[in-house]
């Protein structure tokens, strides 16, 4: 997933408009000071404007320290382009998106070397010989610093920039389009119009022509014969062929471009009309009301920061473990079942093991001794320690637990389905509406944005358009003020270590660093404003000059004050994931001094840093949130070849099957969004996720194509070349096949929407098929046998989860009361009976799987979500090659990081189980005071702030 969510956005921003005069006894008061967020959000900037921004001085506009048309000359262009781009920049809208496009290349991603920084760290706090005991596949003690990493300036080239100058050209050659005069708020992607059939032609044989030339030059392999295989669908006789590759890229190009031009001259145009804003406001307040305007000043001297925390696979669980000194039993039980995971081997003969044989000598070591190292995660150290009541010890993922699913969810705080959800249930699916697959392991990762967009769901971007907001590495920030992309990031970070961690750093290092003098003028304007007050009308001129100087330093401020702090960040980190899948959850590479959680640790402590230099720690709630953890996979099979492949030599007819999905490990696949293949001849679509989720999706519901079959239309399921009259029980067929590695599937037992549901959850236990129920109606839920005879046994409520604690008396006297209230009492009959959501979060945090019930039972309140999904057994993956999984059931999966801490927090209540998705909601609460409610307003989790207010 290297490409950007590409789309480039026309721009026009949500601008607003200064108000003239201030109802000051509207506003809340907080701290005896006037809320600056709401007058801002009230009476300064008025979000329903739309402005292009037009004016500016190009000569001061400068692209890698040189002027704009200077560095265009400087670039590899053909005479013809190069030509045409210089006589255009007197155009200020064509040079001022080209400007800052580029310079979101060149400058904001450019200037720094290539060095390992946190290897860097590492060196000043551990010697030689202390670091080659932590020595493992991602770090050398010998290699230089810089070891994994290319020189930037191979990255981020002149041939790179010319190459992005070229498509610009290409593509901005509309005046209409260009100047202005008719630009939407929201990007519009590339569709199948003329319009657009016409550009995309009009492009290609540009992107082919690069590619041509890159493909030259590439040393023979799987990559280079995927660029040919592109290359080779340009041929005139492939035209308007379904799925081609080489209009795929092309158009994925074109959005990526456009995109990225758009939102980064949103950026710039917001942040001028918020000069303005800010400025005309405080000037005409100046005139009409000097006293609310001091109390505006000082309010914003005192007003609240969040900064949101988004770490792909960060399991407390795990987290806990490793900053407790002695060792625990999730310590020690990790280790016990990598050293016995030989019992985890199922029986099939197509069982294989990952490639990567992972290295365990820190857990070893942890497991047999104490921890005494003050350079081991100080940062989480320190967290734990100071603030543990506001880490829920219970936080948990949604099923299935699967990045781009549950990324969205923790940093909007929406849930997947319903009014304001995100839309997006795996990271695969198939939409039969359209009639269209989605795999996101490729350029589909570009309609990401255009499924969250079209669904209604609101990031905090959305949600705060008044406040000063920035995105560090994460995706849907179209409405961010300033932004570091996502996919960039992703393609860079891995060859060049800590390359959008540093970036971001850099960025606010210099808001650190004027944040002081922004706060020294306010105080001292608010003292002259007072000394003005004061200042007799006898001497009018004297007076009248005086206020005219305060003006123009008002004017001043207003325009310093952007180049501050933000007041909401956003950050997003996916090395403890990205690695952990290709070297294992708790190999030396993610848990050592030398791995990615320590590299983690260091760059949230300097994150730390910069808030605190910058004077507003104590104003800062932070919070933190994990998308899901991992678990071990010590063997791996194929579902597709252990069930269909092995149905069709026994039915002795085929199966028509597509796999829209890579296997874990593989590369990334090819879209073309507008002629992909259809799914209608199909018997089966299958796809795989992160080794821990295999989802089907069937065609045989009586009610017709478009919806999904039911348990029991699927144990009579008839494929296409099914001879008259034959029934296949394919239920039966996968868990009968599966059984020594499936933990259990999901399928609908009725039609499911966000209000209710009821599914089948079918596995096998020593030896002996179990069928349960999962019945929800509204909040409440009822979890028994298909029989009705004894309890269920599938997901484990009555067990204890050993990687953690014993349970105290008090825990387990609670636990016995909840199953016998949810298990014993509950009555099928009587709705009113069944546990809570709540009771049954409860219940489970204390098993093996958390809140399982609830989550399954919102499985497929999402009609994408597939049609049976198979989770595998502990140890096992599905379709993987990797020793790393997530998307399945088990704890080690489930047990998402979900934490809070800073000045602002007062309650030493710890926090209760909690879903990821409340992580978005807390800060919002903290930042507006206004309250958050679940099911209301796009929001899909409850804020845990009042909690932290207790």
């Amino acid at each position: 997933m290297m490409m950007r969510t590409l789309c480039g956005g026309l721009l026009l921003t949500q601008l607003l408009q200064p108000a003239l005069a201030a109802d000051i006894g509207k506003v809340p008061v907080v701290g005896g000071l006037y809320h600056a967020s709401h007058i801002i959000k009230e009476q300064i900037l008025d979000t329903s404007t739309l402005v292009a921004t037009t004016t500016r001085d190009l000569t001061l506009f400068t692209i890698g320290g040189t002027t704009l048309d200077t560095y265009i000359l400087t670039l590899p262009l053909d005479s013809a382009t190069k030509g045409r781009v210089i006589s255009r920049l007197a155009n200020p809208m064509y040079a001022i998106q080209l400007g800052h496009f580029l310079y979101m290349f060149k400058d904001r991603y450019g200037g720094y070397d290539s060095n390992d920084v946190f290897k860097a760290y590492l060196k000043q706090q551990y010697s030689t010989d202390e670091l080659k005991r932590y020595e493992h596949s991602l770090f050398s003690v010998d290699d230089p610093v810089a070891d994994a990493a290319e020189p930037e300036g191979e990255l981020i080239n002149d041939r790179l920039i010319a190459t992005l100058v070229s498509l610009y050209d290409a593509l901005f050659n509309n005046d209409e389009w260009v100047l202005g005069r008719h630009l939407p708020a929201e990007y519009r992607y590339l569709d199948d119009s003329a319009a657009d059939r016409a550009l995309i032609q009009r492009v290609q044989p540009l992107i082919i022509g690069l590619l041509t030339d890159f493909e030259a030059n590439m040393t023979p392999g799987e990559f280079k014969h995927a660029v040919a295989a592109i290359i080779a669908d340009a041929a005139p006789e492939r035209a308007g062929s379904v799925n081609n590759k080489a209009e795929a890229v092309t158009i994925t190009l074109i959005d990526f471009v456009r995109y990225n031009v758009l939102k980064n001259y949103r950026q710039f145009a917001l942040e001028q009309k918020r000069i303005d804003a800010f400025s005309d406001w405080m000037q005409q307040q100046m005139d009409d009301d000097p006293d609310a305007l001091r109390a505006f000043l000082a309010s914003q001297d005192q007003r609240g920061f969040a900064v949101q925390v988004a770490v792909d696979g960060l399991q407390q669980g795990l987290m806990r473990a490793l900053v407790t000194p002695t060792p625990t039993p999730f310590i020690t039980h990790a280790l016990a079942n990598y050293r016995q995971h030989k019992t985890y081997r199922p029986h099939n003969d197509s069982v294989v093991e990952p490639e990567h044989r992972q290295q365990l000598n820190y857990l070893t070591a942890r497991a047999e001794g104490v921890d005494t190292d003050p350079h081991y995660l100080p940062f989480f150290k320190t967290l734990y320690r100071t603030q543990p009541t506001a880490i829920t010890e219970h936080g948990t993922s949604t099923t299935p637990t699967i990045s781009v699913r549950n990324l969205p969810i923790i940093k909007t705080g929406a849930t997947v389905a319903g009014p304001g959800g995100t839309g997006i249930p795996n990271f695969h699916f198939v939409d039969r509406d359209k009639d269209r697959a989605y795999y996101f392991f490729g350029n589909d990762a570009l309609q990401l944005e255009k499924l969250f967009q079209d669904h209604g769901a609101k990031t905090m971007f959305d949600r705060l358009p008044h406040l000063k907001t920035m995105n560090c590495n994460a995706q849907y920030d179209w409405n961010a003020q300033i932004s570091y992309d996502a996919l960039v990031n992703l393609g860079l970070g891995e060859a060049i270590r800590d390359f959008g961690e540093r970036r971001c750093a850099g960025e606010l290092a210099r808001r650190a660093q004027a944040e002081p003098k922004i706060r020294a003028e306010r105080r001292a304007l608010i003292e002259e404003i007072e000394r003005y007050q004061q200042q007799s009308w006898w001497a009018p001129l004297s007076k009248l000059s005086r206020k005219q100087l305060l003006k123009e330093r008002l004017g001043k401020l207003a325009a310093l004050s952007e180049q501050g702090m933000p007041d909401y960040l956003l950050m997003y980190l996916p090395w403890p994931d990205h690695f952990a899948h290709f070297k294992g959850p708790f190999s030396d590479e993610i848990i050592a001094p030398t791995g990615e959680l320590n590299r983690l640790d260091y760059w949230l402590g300097r994150y730390t840093e910069l808030y605190q230099q910058a004077g507003i720690y104590d104003q800062t709630l932070w919070g933190m949130a994990g998308d899901h953890g991992l678990a071990p996979i010590y063997y791996a099979l194929n579902p597709e070849v252990e069930v269909l492949q092995a149905l069709e030599t026994e039915l002795g007819y085929p199966l028509s099957v597509r796999k829209i999905s890579s296997d874990e490990g593989e590369g990334p696949k090819i879209t073309n969004a507008h002629h992909y293949p259809s799914n209608r001849e199909l018997d089966v679509v299958i796809a795989s996720t992160a080794g821990g989720n295999f989802m089907l999706d069937l065609f045989n519901a009586r009610s017709g194509w478009q919806t999904q079959p039911l348990y029991h239309e699927l144990t009579h399921w008839t494929p296409l070349q099914a001879p008259e009259g034959s029934r296949v029980d394919l239920i039966d067929a996968t868990a009968r096949r599966l059984h020594d590695s499936l933990d259990y599937l999901a399928v609908r037992e009725t039609p499911c929407s966000p209000d209710r549901c009821t599914l089948r959850l079918v596995g096998y236990r020593d030896g002996v098929r179990q069928d349960e129920i999962i019945q929800r109606h509204g909040n409440r839920l009822f979890y028994r046998r298909a029989d009705n005879h004894g309890q269920p046994k599938l997901l484990d409520v009555d067990r204890s989860n050993p990687y953690l604690a014993p349970l105290s008396e008090r825990q387990s006297a609670e636990k016995r009361a909840l199953l016998r209230r949810c298990l014993t009492e509950a009555t099928l009959t009587q709705p009113d009976s069944w546990c809570t959501d709540t009771q049954w979060r409860t219940l489970t945090q204390f098993g093996p799987r958390p809140d399982s019930v609830n989550q399954l039972a919102h499985l497929y309140d999402e009609d994408r979500a597939g049609t049976i999904n198979l989770f595998p057994k502990e140890g096992v993956g599905y379709n993987t090659l990797v020793p790393g999984r997530h998307a399945g059931e088990h704890y080690l999966e489930k047990d998402a990081f979900l934490g809070f801490w800073g000045t602002p927090i007062t309650s030493r209540t710890p926090l209760p189980a909690a879903v990821n998705g409340s992580l978005a909601p807390t800060l919002y609460q903290y930042l507006t005071g206004e309250p958050v409610v679940a099911g209301e307003q796009g929001w899909g989790f409850p804020s845990l702030w009042p909690q932290l207010q207790h």
